[in-house]
């Protein structure tokens, strides 16, 4: 296939969901609901606020190790990845190798501490090791990013497939919210790893359909391979030592070690830990979360170059065919994968698994911190059931809260894009809790040197503003179109224009001009002023600042 003369024609694709495509989508909801029916009405082991929050700390390897990739992977992980992908080449895929050195210090480090001390809230530690204080504080900031996080993760992929496929943006979130509210509040801990299990298959199978049907419609591995060659997009190695890199060697394997790295000490994921009854298991559990997140990574990181050559000469997003770039992959399913019935609804399925485990985490995960760091804190003569009755309580209500975010959320969608937003959340509050934990685990002698009471406090307070000024100042600058342009070529020569208004045809095509990356971007942006430079700093390396 010659690279140089293959066109697309150009124009906004009319978009129809059929009957396949809803009952694929509406299988997962259904199933997600009888597994919170199950648990909820007909086991007999899921009856105390324990089971509720920890499922009884008996669960078997399999559900909770698919489990913590659900809860780390989200749906705008399956919609971005491949777009960072498309645009800036295969280099953030080097990431996956960080996950060997995380899984180790997890396994015989970090795991080992939170298993020995049976926590149901992780933040129950901060009270140990330092004071009230700094436990409360944590504890707020986590619930903060886990509601605001979620209505994110639950809102963008909700926008990319309503443009495409036509369903209500706000009914879709409606929809994921209350399947989740309902088998999380009926089901607890229990319903959410067995859901996640589920829809942990269910992206699996959609990432793995994309890839084959894709691959083989695109023009086959060879010259979806050599296409990128061509074009800049297998270069691994980038050696570039300059901060302000999107993607480099070393954002990878140094920011990319302290980027996820937090992410692996949350509630949600610490709970997980300390569902199975040995700690030999919980290693296992964690053996098998790092061998399925380099295959997602690794298929989420191929359906960016199948993205990359079937649009080379067409970009969507130039041409505004689509208004986000988060649309690339519900756009490819529908031009390309359209002619199999059940693939696109397959993708939907993929995606509202992607939300579903994330909403379900946090409301099992909120539960817990509110129950245990303050509602025992406050209330601690209340019963077991008494218990129980508060934390499907607090699940509900955070769902509900959650979902009204939504509606903030899309209003800030407005002028900040979802996927930096969500990084900053991200950076601002995951970098500073995991700081605080390394702190108390590693340097005892920092009680006599500077009053840990008052210091870890204060460092909380000033790493997170710093996060957040570094973060924020990235989002404006870049909506001000201040930071450097750094993706690779697009071109859009190859597009063929449908004139079905009667315009100039000629006058449209001259705007439609291939872009190229800006290789001298830092020629370009040698006069930046040194605030400037601080916010274009790849955003890779913000959770690193927050630790």
């Amino acid at each position: 296939m010659d690279a140089t003369t293959v066109g697309r024609e150009f124009q906004k694709p009319n978009f129809h969901f059929d009957w396949t495509e809803y009952i694929v989508f509406s299988l997962v909801l259904i199933t997600s609901l009888a597994i919170g029916i199950y648990y909820g009405f007909f086991e007999k082991n899921n009856k105390t606020n324990e089971d509720f929050l920890m499922g009884g700390r008996s669960m078997s390897v399999a559900p909770v190790a698919i489990s913590l990739i659900c809860s780390l992977v989200s749906a705008i992980t399956l919609l971005g990845k491949p777009v960072e992908i498309y645009f800036y080449g295969i280099q953030p895929t080097l990431i996956v190798l960080v996950l060997i050195p995380i899984t180790l210090i997890l396994m015989y480090i970090l795991v080992p501490i939170f298993f020995r001390l049976q926590l149901t809230s992780a933040y129950e530690y901060f009270e140990w090791r330092f004071s009230r204080r700094i436990r409360v504080i944590v504890s707020i900031f986590a619930l903060i990013h886990s509601i605001i996080y979620t209505s994110t993760c639950v809102y963008g992929p909700s926008l990319a497939v309503e443009q495409l496929s036509g369903i209500n943006t706000m009914v879709s979130c409606g929809a994921i919210f209350i399947v989740c509210i309902i088998y999380s509040s009926l089901g607890g801990f229990k319903a959410v790893l067995w859901s996640d299990f589920l829809q942990g298959v269910v992206m699996m199978v959609s990432l793995s359909a994309i890839i084959v049907v894709g691959t083989w419609e695109v023009g086959g591995i060879p010259y979806i391979w050599n296409l990128a060659t061509k074009t800049d997009r297998t270069n691994l190695f980038i050696m570039d030592t300059d901060f302000r890199s999107r993607y480099t060697f070393w954002t990878s394997i140094v920011g990319g070690f302290f980027t996820w790295l937090p992410t692996f000490t949350t509630q949600s994921q610490i709970q997980r830990y300390n569902a199975v009854p040995t700690l030999r298991e919980s290693r296992l559990t964690l053996f098998f979360n790092t061998c399925g997140m380099i295959l997602i990574m690794l298929l989420c990181s191929w359906i960016g170059l199948i993205l990359f050559a079937n649009y080379y000469n067409c970009d969507p997003v130039t041409t505004k065919t689509i208004t986000s770039s988060d649309q690339l992959l519900p756009l490819f399913a529908i031009e390309v994968l359209g002619r199999y019935p059940g693939l696109p609804g397959l993708l939907l399925a993929g995606l509202t698994c992607g939300s579903l485990s994330t909403v379900s985490s946090t409301l099992n995960s909120t539960a817990a911190i509110i129950t245990e760091d303050f509602v025992k804190y406050y209330k601690p003569d209340l019963s077991e059931k008494q218990l129980l009755i508060i934390s499907k309580t607090i699940s509900i209500t955070s769902g509900i809260v959650s979902f009204a975010l939504v509606f903030v959320i899309a209003e800030i969608n407005k002028t900040v894009n979802i996927s930096p937003f969500s990084t900053m959340l991200h950076g601002t509050l995951l970098g500073p809790i995991f700081g605080a934990f390394c702190l108390g685990m590693f340097f005892p002698i920092s009680n006599e040197l500077v009053k840990l009471k008052n210091g870890t406090f204060l460092g909380l307070i000033s790493s997170i503003f710093l996060t957040a000024f570094t973060g924020l100042g990235n989002i404006f600058a870049g909506l001000a179109g201040k930071l450097p342009d750094q993706r690779l070529s697009l071109r859009t020569d190859g597009c063929t224009l449908v004139n079905q208004t009667g315009e100039n045809i000629y006058e449209f095509e001259k705007t439609l001009t291939a872009f190229s990356r800006f290789s001298d971007w830092k020629q370009m942006h040698q006069q930046d002023s040194f605030l400037l430079k601080i916010w274009s700093i790849s955003y890779v390396w913000q959770p690193a600042v927050g630790v």
